[in-house]
């Protein structure tokens, strides 16, 4: 009884069904949308939110058939004849707006106008031809809500629709991965869990109800030809819905699958959100492209039939589904193509599988090929088992599975930030500081290349270290900006081992380079690596660093350490500074008194030293007279004693002789001039000169 009530009345069915039911379908489809969009825009949730875009992206495909079927069917109940121009249309906006301008000026002079005579305002209040004729012309124009019912906005809805779901599908495919716990299974994701399920079961009720309909229409299409008309338009309608309903149920089958593995197995597939996302948006890009080819065709020609918006890659989610046999029997009904009729394509259509499966062999057996550039090199894996290393240039091997071409680099140098905590994110060792463009003289500095001290520079890391105040031990904070250069060393055995002994090479040089570098600065004092140089420090990093790398790795080259700051952190930077500016001051005292003590007591020595060479001076000095005098005295005695008496008077005559010779000597003795005695003239005379008078020469 029920199925012969069906096959008499089928669009008699559930709350889904006919016109109504259609739109209650878009308007959940809407509701649904719209709830998918808030929770994938809304951050913090405690599950996958991009199944929430995807969600809404299917929905919103649902919505643009029902509406865009809808719309089309308006286009086609007005009469040609009847449809507005979009120039005509704007024109009437236009004659509004002057007319709403001329009745506010008349309403400005309405006072004036009352201050007139009786007669003139009651000949003004006569109706005259003039008057007639604007009241007449008000009267016959369109009011702007007609204005606006005529314009052109039908043919952009479907489209429009389906940007919005195009980016809801982007936003689930570019939004990062939800971060799952399999240890701590969360309430909320089974709540999600639960929802979607229910989601799906809904979704999956509708679909079969529509999917129901529309066999019993086509049953009742095929026995009634008096009603053939209504029964297609109604199965194919809901198979159209049906389709959608599909994805749609896809999606939501997806979202429960991945909440399950989010909450049981902790882990969140991307690849399943993807494949969803790109499914919805393929279809929201076929059903605008349709809306927009039914709005600039010609509608249907045969009477009774109507437009239904549909999409042959959601048509593709049902057993045994046939997308082009659609396609045929529209083009074969509307334009009257009949595709089975033409050799060419079953041609096309016999040798496809053929040629399919050649350019798949030709694709598989090209993938054998390698061809590596100037900065790359390859280890040839043959079986699983590595068997050689090729240099840049073509190659050719085994396809895949059975062989294999891991590509790395060929003596490219690669910087790695050091410096950082454990907490940082794994790619932020692998940044390099952009290099600034251009530089003012009196500009800024830029971030990575300012080195004050009282500035906080990026990608360094703080580090406790010992210390030592008043002869106690203590802590000191140091920050430090360290770099490391490296690359995989050019030998076959070097790549090889860089390729297998580390699953991450960046991150493992890195945590190897990060333990040395807090090693070295934990075992020195901040004064003590404030004044080692540089230089220095970074070559013994480089030979620890390249020691571990070669004990654990192998086959990695440390280029270059480069130490760009080494300082006291940048809050204590100003106290430091006034620590150092008064050691400084101090040093300077104590170096200052310690010059002035050096130069006093280098007087003092001078002095000394000068009062023991003169004193030493005298001494020799009367030493050296007292042994002339001495020598003399000796000499006298011997002469004495080989002169006798006459030596005697000799040095008695020599001795006044001396001590008479600047002196003006007067000799007055009386015995002078008695008696006949010898008289001796001690003046020295020169020889030859003319005697005195009265004195007479001794020979």
């Amino acid at each position: 009884m029920v199925q012969r009530a069906a096959r008499e009345n089928p669009e008699a069915h559930g709350w889904f069904a006919g016109r109504a039911g259609e739109t209650r379908l878009g308007v959940c489809a809407l509701g649904l949308a719209v709830l998918g969009g808030v929770l994938a825009l809304a951050p913090g949730l405690p599950f996958d939110a991009r199944w929430g875009a995807v969600l809404a992206s299917a929905s919103l495909d649902v919505l643009i058939a029902v509406i865009g079927t809808r719309l089309y069917v308006e286009r086609i109940t007005v009469v040609a004849a009847e449809r507005v121009p979009l120039w005509k249309t704007l024109s009437g906006f236009a004659r509004l707006a002057l007319r709403h301008d001329t009745g506010k000026r008349k309403n400005d002079k309405g006072k004036s106008r009352d201050a007139k005579p009786e007669a003139a305002r009651s000949q003004a209040d006569a109706p005259d031809a003039s008057d007639t004729s604007d009241t007449s012309d008000t009267s016959d124009a369109p009011g702007a809500h007609a204005l606006l019912r005529s314009l052109p906005w039908r043919p952009v809805v479907a489209p429009l629709l389906a940007l919005v779901s195009l980016a809801l599908a982007m936003l689930a495919w570019q939004r990062p991965a939800f971060q799952a716990d399999a240890a701590n299974p969360q309430a909320p994701l089974l709540v999600a869990l639960a929802c979607a399920f229910a989601l799906a079961f809904g979704v999956l009720l509708v679909e079969r109800m529509h999917a129901h309909y529309g066999e019993l229409a086509a049953m009742f299409n095929t026995r009634n030809a008096s009603n053939a008309s209504n029964a297609s338009n109604a199965s194919n309608a809901s198979n159209a819905l049906a389709a959608l309903l599909r994805v749609l149920l896809v999606a939501a089958l997806g979202a429960a699958a991945s909440l399950a593995l989010s909450a049981f197995a902790g882990v969140s597939p991307t690849w399943l959100v993807r494949i969803a996302a790109v499914l919805s948006a393929a279809v929201a890009v076929e059903l605008a492209v349709r809306a927009a080819w039914a709005w600039f065709s010609a509608p249907m020609p045969q009477a009774g039939q109507s437009w239904v918006l549909s999409s042959s890659i959601a048509q593709t989610l049902r057993p045994h589904a046939r997308p082009l046999a659609a396609l045929d029997a529209q083009l074969r009904a509307r334009y009257g193509i009949d595709l089975r009729q033409n050799w060419a394509l079953q041609s096309f259509v016999r040798l496809l599988p053929a040629t399919l499966a050649l350019m798949l062999l030709t694709g598989w057996l090209l993938g054998g090929v390698t061809v590596l550039g100037p900065d790359q090199r390859a280890v040839y894996e043959r079986f699983g088992a590595p068997v050689a290393v090729w240099q840049p240039g073509l190659h050719v091997g085994l396809p895949w599975p059975f062989g294999r071409a891991r590509v790395i680099d060929n003596g490219a140098i690669h910087q790695l930030i050091v410096s950082g905590s454990a907490g940082d994110d794994a790619g932020a060792g692998q940044r390099s500081v952009p290099a600034p463009a251009s530089l003012s003289a009196d500009g800024r500095t830029p971030p990575q290349l300012d080195r004050l001290w009282d500035v906080a520079h990026p990608w360094e890391t703080t580090q406790v270290i010992a210390g030592t105040s008043s002869d106690q031990q203590a802590f000191q904070i140091v920050s430090a900006d360290v770099r490391l250069d490296y690359r995989i060393g050019l030998s076959d055995a070097a790549a090889r081992a860089a390729l297998y002994r580390a699953v991450d090479l960046d991150q493992t040089v890195r945590s190897i380079a990060n333990r040395e570098v807090v090693r070295y600065l934990a075992s020195r004092t901040l004064p003590a690596l404030l004044d080692t140089p540089q230089t220095a420090m970074a070559a013994t990093l480089r030979g620890v660093v390249q020691h571990e790398l070669d004990r654990a790795i192998g086959g990695i080259e440390v280029v270059a350490v480069v130490i760009e700051s080494v300082h006291p952190p940048a809050g204590a930077a100003a106290a430091y500074h006034g620590v150092q500016a008064a050691q400084i001051r101090a040093e300077a005292s104590v170096v200052e008194a310690r010059g002035f003590a050096a130069a006093t007591v280098g007087g003092a020595q001078r002095q000394a030293i000068e009062t023991i060479a003169q004193g030493s001076a005298n001494g020799a000095d009367a030493l050296a007279a007292a042994r002339v005098q001495q020598a003399g005295f000796d000499a006298d005695v011997i002469a004495h004693g080989l002169g006798g008496p006459a030596f005697g008077f000799e040095y008695y005559l020599h001795a006044l002789q001396k001590g008479l010779q600047n002196a003006n000597l007067t000799i007055i003795d009386d015995r002078l001039a008695s008696g006949a005695r010898a008289t001796f003239d001690l003046r020295p005379l020169t020889p030859g000169m003319t005697s005195a008078n009265g004195v007479r020469p001794a020979w």
